[in-house]
């Protein structure tokens, strides 16, 4: 134990720790505490969301340690995938309803976007391109090259609606000087979200302030296999509407086929699976 979480520790004077993830749970004799090791300022984090009428975090118990977050403990009350998401969608969206901004960019900030996925979308097309090109010379295939030749089209198929929409978001907001930011949790998953007597959002290690679809964007890559995405942006827009070019955005970044590396057969098959899956399901949500 180092000497910082040894002082904590003696602080507290728990009769029981457990761990749990990357925290550790201290029982003392009147609260039972969440310690974990972290860099960013919680308690300006914790301040500005409380004076923006946020207050689904947990309560900020001791600020004078440095690199350590000491919260209150919230026992998570299980759900199904289903419901948790539904609920923790509508947290989101009022995170970002009660913290978003419009602030002044420079018009780079948007041609970097639009660069930065324009050429990932080529690159995966390519990559895709040469897999397709080199697997139908063959006379046999491999159970993960007839898995793919047969599903190259709909890999092929999200490469080009990306191309082409990337094309349209550009040409719609190549000339705005403003760009609508909120406070991002910028990890989000079920496991960051707790239900108790009311929800709460935690693990706050990667928040920031940028455009709220990271957060949709990136919980879909996260638990899109698990939860009815379509659904809840129906319900997220119902407290914070997305506008039409956030809205193409973020079906361009879904619809956006990844890279699998090479691995052995069996892997191979499982994650082709996996890819085909993902874009069935992602071209069922773009669809509006």
């Amino acid at each position: 134990m180092n000497k910082s979480l040894d002082i904590i520790n003696r602080t507290y004077k728990p009769f029981k720790i457990s761990k749990m993830n990357n925290c550790q749970i201290l029982y003392t004799m009147d609260k039972t505490i969440c310690l974990k090791e972290s860099k960013i300022n919680y308690l300006e984090l914790y301040t500005y969301l409380k004076s923006h009428n946020f207050s689904n975090i947990p309560k900020l118990i001791d600020n004078c340690r440095k690199n350590y977050i000491i919260t209150e403990y919230i026992e998570n009350i299980e759900n199904n995938p289903e419901q948790k998401a539904n609920e923790l969608i509508k947290l989101v969206s009022l995170l970002h309803a009660k913290t978003s901004y419009f602030k002044e960019i420079s018009p780079d900030k948007y041609k970097e976007i639009y660069e930065k996925i324009k050429n990932r979308a080529i690159y995966i097309k390519n990559i895709y391109n040469k897999k397709f090109d080199n697997a139908i010379k063959k006379e046999l295939y491999t159970p993960s090259e007839y898995l793919f030749l047969r599903n190259f089209s709909l890999i092929n198929n999200a490469c080009n609606y990306s191309l082409t929409k990337i094309e349209e978001w550009y040409s719609q907001i190549k000339d705005k000087t403003k760009e609508r930011v909120a406070l991002i949790h910028n990890n989000l998953s079920l496991n960051h979200f707790i239900k108790n007597d009311k929800d709460y959002l935690i693990s706050w290690d990667k928040y920031t302030f940028d455009s709220p679809i990271i957060d949709l964007y990136k919980f879909y890559q996260k638990e899109w296999q698990y939860i009815p995405f379509k659904e809840l942006l129906i319900e997220y827009n119902k407290e914070f509407k997305l506008n039409d070019d956030e809205k193409k955005l973020l079906d361009i970044l879904i619809s956006l086929p990844y890279e699998i590396e090479g691995t052995k057969e069996i892997n191979e098959c499982r994650e082709y699976r996996k890819l085909i899956n993902y874009l069935t399901k992602s071209s069922k949500i773009v669809i509006s």
